[in-house]
């Protein structure tokens, strides 16, 4: 097993946590995007100047912020667990509870990916427009799909190694 202190294990964290923060930050962006985008669409529409594609730029900031915040919620423990069979589980195996749900995140960002890439490989090679008031590229939208799942799956693995269930059964 990877050690904690190895060199390789240490720029990989790094690595992935740095790309964390920046997905962070682009999902923050994008989520601000929209709040403008909405308000100025408002405002737009009240004055009788109605903007048509304010929707679709903000479905597509959207999809941005939903699929880069994947891999920072992993790593900030953000997302949905299931506690409630944990007290069932015994005392000497409590410990591992980690590690089998990183390697439910591992295997379901591994189908995720593979689903969303099979998706975006088709948009690429077919080169149609998305269904928006705006010609925009399906494949430039589908793209943060597998960006987002291949860096969820890289924090899941980072997670999975991260966690020592010896060092939690002496907690």
């Amino acid at each position: 097993m990877l050690q904690a202190n190895n060199p390789a294990f240490l720029m990989y964290k790094r690595v992935v946590e740095g790309l964390n923060r920046a997905f962070t930050a682009v999902a923050c962006l994008c989520v601000a995007l929209i709040g403008v985008i909405v308000v100025g669409a408002t405002l737009a529409r009240y004055f009788g100047s109605p903007v048509i594609w304010a929707h679709d730029y903000a479905q597509i900031a959207f999809t941005y912020a939903v699929f880069l915040s994947l891999a920072p919620a992993l790593q900030a423990g953000q997302h949905v667990t299931v506690e409630l069979f944990e007290g069932l589980v015994p005392k000497a195996i409590r410990p591992y509870l980690n590690r089998v749900a990183a390697i439910a995140c591992i295997i379901f960002g591994a189908i995720f990916l593979w689903y969303l890439w099979q998706l975006t490989e088709r948009a690429f090679q077919d080169n149609r427009l998305a269904n928006a008031a705006v010609a925009i590229p399906l494949k430039w939208i589908l793209v943060a799909g597998p960006v987002g799942a291949m860096q969820f799956l890289l924090t899941a693995i980072l997670r999975f190694f991260e966690d020592d269930p010896q060092a939690q059964q002496h907690t």
